[in-house]
């Protein structure tokens, strides 16, 4: 029996209305050198029953259990392949050699870790399309900021062991990944020609929620401080660029709705942050008392 290269591991909860498309994207690779893992969080609607029209292996997790840096060094675990993979169940690829693409980066000796260019998909918001025109250009590198994305990444098992994913706060797993790879001069690649579609038109309610997590985890990840002048400052920046871009595509009243869109996306950062600062404090003095 052929020993498989990849795993790819693909995290889903209730995506019925498209884990067939990501299926049938995946299992239409020219890259077929791969065995599927999911890792299923308590769906109720019949995302299983699609996914069981494809050979995978599965890995059950109840809803309340699931913290996304445990729940993936625990499939990582699992695997015994050093290549994996990492497919959200809302990322489809967009071409056939999209898979094979980035598993030749990641094969190189060279390199740990490797993510994807993401588009967002036709009926993304215009908000949304310009955030990840930003963040995943059609060049060889990503901006500075962006350390890893994980909706399709790739990473060597033997680099997984030495750095496994963050568990102290509930999100930015994968920005945590590749800042501490980078900061052990470790190569993390963006594969520009590996091109998927993956976006969200976030209500206001889930932005202040997304990015109250983001805030607070990244309180953790940087040793660096976010005060009201940091979120301002983000603010104004933020809304200028979205001045620009509205501008440019003729799209002039998207701008009067970035206005809100924009303060509540930096303030429940600034709010996150606060409370990330916190609570690494009161941990930090909990670890001293113990030495006392």
């Amino acid at each position: 029996m052929k020993n498989i290269e990849t795993t790819v591991i693909v995290r889903t909860k209730n995506n019925s209305d498209i884990i067939s498309k990501t299926l049938k994207a995946l299992f239409s690779q020219t890259y077929k050198d791969f065995e599927l893992l999911i890792v299923d969080s308590g769906s109720s609607d019949d995302t299983l029953k699609q996914a069981a029209f494809y050979e995978h292996k599965l890995i059950e997790v109840k809803a309340e259990d699931y913290h996304p840096g445990i729940v993936l060094n625990n499939a990582v675990s699992k695997t015994k392949t050093n290549l994996i993979v990492f497919l959200n169940s809302d990322t489809v690829m967009l071409n056939k050699h999209c898979l094979l693409n980035l598993i030749n980066e990641l094969k190189k000796e060279q390199v740990s870790a490797v993510f994807a260019r993401q588009i967002a998909r036709p009926e993304a918001k215009p908000w949304v399309k310009r955030d990840y025109e930003l963040a995943f250009p059609n060049k060889s590198n990503a901006p500075t900021w962006m350390y890893f994305s994980l909706p399709l990444s790739g990473i060597k098992k033997t680099v997984w062991h030495k750095n496994p994913f963050y568990t102290k706060a509930w999100a930015s797993e994968d920005t945590k990944m590749g800042y501490d790879l980078r900061n052990k001069n470790l190569v993390v690649k963006y594969v520009a020609n590996a091109l998927v579609m993956h976006s969200h038109n976030y209500t206001l309610n889930q932005i202040y929620n997304r990015r109250f997590v983001e805030g607070e985890a990244d309180a953790f990840i940087f040793d660096n401080k976010f005060s009201i002048y940091n979120m301002c400052k983000s603010y104004a920046a933020s809304l200028f660029n979205d001045f620009k871009y509205h501008i440019k595509t003729c799209e002039y009243c998207e701008f009067t709705k970035a206005i809100i869109r924009r303060f509540i996306y930096q303030y429940a950062y600034y709010k996150g942050h606060k409370n990330g600062q916190s609570r690494k404090i009161l941990k930090q003095k909990a670890t001293y008392g113990n030495y006392q």
